[in-house]
């Protein structure tokens, strides 16, 4: 972690001398800096028998850690000073909340690959798990990621790749076990004897229980299938646990067809598992859940869990000794749950969901008989995570001006443990909820960021595609690191003067599972794009657009549809940013499919490329990309680079050495975002000011 250190005074100086040597304004360099500067919290978690809460803030591009208690004001526990994209993660309290273990370095959404170095230090730095003790000291565990510690707060568990690492928290911990593949979860039971592992295996995923009593002993094995047993609870006395066993269909499978997943028990003490349930062919028969949600076996013997079978992602429960053949949903219809807890005491069902209102996630509160739930967070914010400490409700929330922070309800009291506050000089626009008809008559929601008022209208526009392409954007900050970024950049264009449509379509998650799954998705015909089309047009029909100035930008799955745009559609988009987008979308054969399948599949991933409409691409594209990115590989815009140059095509390129897929340092956001503006403004003729 040995690189210039970053303070805001050097953050803001980046900016102006970046912005001067591209012709771009210091003052418009200054006020995106200031946006990317906003804190941005995350990794929310709270202890189990008290208050504590800790959480990780960006701030100035500087991740340290905070601790409060009951929402009171946080102080911070670490004391980093760098903004050299060494990333915190995986916070764990202890469940007196005396000790908090967390990860320092690595990639946590590839945790078991080599760490990243995005400030390219001499000497990278490795995926560590710390822990920071009741007397303030902080000792190094290990290498490793996923600390847990036991229910009654004596060990704490972590992995590496394959290996199980357990010890006293202040202890040196050993490695207790190695097996093949990965190791991807951990599950204390609740009386701490036993720890069950998920591990991955690439074709197949299975559960393994190691007996904490005796470390010594053989770990067993759950019976195991060819599927992918994940998502694994205990039940309340630890003799048994449940868990979710589900098969990956072939791409060519029909929608709705085959029963694909089902809940399982397996016994702990006389080793006999059954099938408790399986969910039938329809809607709901492909496993879906939200990143982090888990199942949950309630004391009087309720299975809970997530399941889409009205078309929404919604908690169901089933009793465990004596299931019906229908689940029983407890959260409303034609809304989708994004996390859930159950209360101390199992009485009140506690979750975030868009309830009503598809662009708007709110927390609510129900008892578990189904009565109305009752909102806990404000009209005005939008909360997609929620934990409980305690006796305290804490959520982390975001809103118009204000990027993800933790809000904690105690004894019905409100907190706000960090001020809030926002650039002086910075007037944010709120997004309007507008809607549109793609040409096949889908209803496609977005967006829009008007300029300011009194700006010289017609506009330039630009269509914002976000990536994923499981993802939502939403009338204010988004809760994830990538979106809250990509916010503060469309606010900051629209103060420049562009009218700004973020375009959620299809295939993004929010309206349910006939708009995640629509037929011809991406490699499957990329009808995803006539919608970002349609945001294209919908911009052209206002009278406050000038309709040869329409530019597009986007990340990922988003670079993908924007390529897609300027090759189909340059006479509609007249420039385009690319961050690490894909471009040759073909893969290779698919186990399965007879010859002919295969090729029919190869023959649409090819006609859902980019580069299979190169030949009418005309418009200038940026090109922005890391070249540690194991999202999407860094060849497809070296690809992208190669085909564009032969044919003359005008393009601006550029990669971060060292960085990820979701840029690790700030400054690399502000400069890939200044780059974005400066070639904007450049293609669509837009005047700084």
């Amino acid at each position: 972690m040995t690189v210039r250190r970053l303070t805001l005074a050097t953050f803001a100086l980046l900016a102006s001398t970046f912005s001067s040597a591209n012709a771009a304004s210091a003052q418009d360099a200054d006020r995106l800096a200031a946006l990317l500067a906003m804190p941005y919290g995350s990794g929310l978690t709270g202890a189990t028998n008290s208050a504590r809460l800790a959480w990780v803030e960006r701030r100035n591009g500087i991740r340290n850690i905070l601790i409060s208690d009951g929402g009171a004001a946080p102080r911070k526990v670490t004391a980093y000073t760098q903004d050299d994209g060494t990333d915190l993660w995986g916070l764990a309290l202890s469940p007196d909340g005396r000790t908090l273990a967390f990860v320092e370095g690595g990639d946590a959404e590839y945790p078991n690959n080599h760490a990243p170095n995005a400030g390219n230090a001499a000497v990278p730095g490795k995926e560590t798990v710390r822990v920071l003790l009741p007397n303030g000291r902080t000792i190094t565990a290990g290498e490793g990621h996923g600390p847990v510690f036991s229910p009654d707060g004596r060990l704490l568990a972590f992995m590496r790749s394959g290996a199980l690492l357990v010890g006293q928290p202040g202890q040196t911990p050993r490695v207790v076990m190695t097996t093949p593949g990965d190791i991807t979860a951990l599950h204390w039971s609740p009386d701490s004897s036993h720890l069950a592992l998920e591990i991955d295996r690439g074709s197949h995923s299975l559960i393994v229980l190691w007996d904490a009593r005796n470390s010594a002993s053989t770990p067993l094995f759950v019976p195991a299938a060819l599927g992918y047993d994940q998502k694994v609870t205990f039940s309340p006395d630890g003799r048994a646990i449940a868990f979710v066993r589900a098969y990956q269909p072939l791409i060519t499978a029909e929608p709705g067809k085959g029963h694909l997943w089902s809940l399982q028990i397996y016994d702990v003490a006389s080793g006999e598992e059954h099938m408790l349930w399986t969910a039938p062919e329809g809607a709901g028969n492909h496993f879906w859940a939200p990143e982090g949600m888990n199942l949950t076996w309630t004391r009087n013997g309720q299975l809970l869990f997530p399941w889409e079978g009205s078309g929404w992602l919604r908690l169901c429960a089933l009793a465990v000794t004596a299931p019906t053949a229908t689940p029983r949903c407890l959260t409303p219809d034609r809304g989708e749950i994004a996390s859930y807890r159950l209360s101390a005491d199992e009485t009140l069902l506690l979750y975030a969901a868009n309830i009503g209102d598809p662009d708007h996630w709110r927390a609510w509160s129900q008892p578990l008989d189904n009565t109305q739930p009752a909102a806990l967070s404000a009209p005005n914010e939008q909360v997609m995570d929620l934990t409980l400490a305690g006796p305290a409700i804490a959520m982390m929330a975001t809103g118009t001006e204000q990027p993800a922070h933790p809000v904690v309800l105690q004894n019905t009291v409100r907190h706000l443990p960090v001020t809030l506050t926002v650039p002086n000089d910075f007037t944010f626009t709120h997004p309007q909820v507008v809607h549109f008809r793609s040409e096949d008559g889908r209803d496609i929601h977005g967006q829009l960021f008007l300029p300011p008022a009194g700006t010289p209208a017609p506009h330039p526009a630009l269509v914002f595609v976000h990536g994923g392409p499981h993802r939502q954007m939403l009338p204010a900050f988004n809760p994830m690191g990538y979106y809250s970024n990509a916010y503060a950049m469309n606010q900051f264009l629209s103060s420049r003067g562009y009218v700004v449509l973020a375009v959620n379509y299809r295939s993004g998650t929010g309206y349910g599972l006939d708009f995640r799954t629509a037929p011809g998705i991406g490699r499957a015909g990329a009808s995803e794009y006539k919608d970002v089309h349609a945001a294209g047009l919908f911009l052209r029909s206002r009278s406050d657009v000038v309709s040869s100035k329409i530019g597009i930008w986007g990340g990922s799955w988003g670079g993908y549809l924007t390529a897609l745009a300027l090759a189909r559609n340059s006479d509609l988009f007249v420039a385009g940013a690319d961050f690490h987008g894909v471009h040759d979308m073909t893969e290779p054969d698919h186990s399965g499919l007879s010859p002919e399948e295969n090729q029919r599949g190869k023959d649409s991933e090819w006609r859902s490329s980019p580069i299979a409409d190169i030949a009418h691409w005309r418009s200038p594209v940026l090109l922005i990309h890391g070249d540690d990115d194991f999202n999407v590989e860094f060849d497809q815009s070296v690809l992208l680079a190669r085909m564009l140059v032969e044919r003359n095509i005008p393009f601006e390129d550029h990669a971060f050495p060292g960085e990820r897929h979701a840029f690790l340092r700030t400054q690399d956001w502000l400069q890939a975002y200044l780059w974005t503006l400066h070639f904007l403004d450049a293609k669509l003729d837009v005047q700084s000011h």
